[in-house]
């Protein structure tokens, strides 16, 4: 039996979800990849800056950290810039997700309509029956 058009759309809408959240997690995780990237870049400045105010360094380490800081900082921004990045990313393959899940649940909506619909023609089919049948008998009674 060859599927409704609904049962065709319904596979449709579901390889097209399965895409999508595919996409969403793939957003998620270069988001969180980012994250790290900018927790690490953070934490090197703070290490760096350690080291530099340490009772034990010396004028060469001070300077050392004083000429590298422009560095880190600007590792410190691009890495905010791609969280910034991953996260409006992350925020639209949301946003396509949402979308994808509403179109399948109106097509599964309309589906389980149109079911109901064919369960309600079968039941009125069996009572006309039913209701000629009891018009034959009583009618020969």
């Amino acid at each position: 039996m060859e599927p409704s058009p609904l049962e065709t759309l319904i596979a449709l809408r579901e390889q097209e979800l399965d895409l999508v959240e595919r996409s969403f997690a793939e957003a998620v995780a270069r988001e969180v990849a980012a994250e790290e990237k900018l927790t690490v870049a953070q934490a090197e400045i703070l290490n760096e800056q350690r080291i530099a105010s340490s009772p034990t360094a010396d004028d060469g380490a001070v300077e050392a950290f004083s000429r590298w800081l422009p560095a880190g900082r600007q590792v410190v921004l691009e890495a905010r810039e791609r969280c910034r990045e991953a996260a409006m990313d992350r925020e639209a393959v949301r946003s396509a997700l949402i979308a994808a899940r509403a179109a399948m649940e109106a097509v599964k909506t309309l589906w389980e309509e149109q079911k109901e619909e064919e369960r309600q023609a079968d039941l009125r089919k069996e009572q006309n029956a039913l209701d000629e049948l009891a018009v034959r008998q009583f009618g020969r009674s």
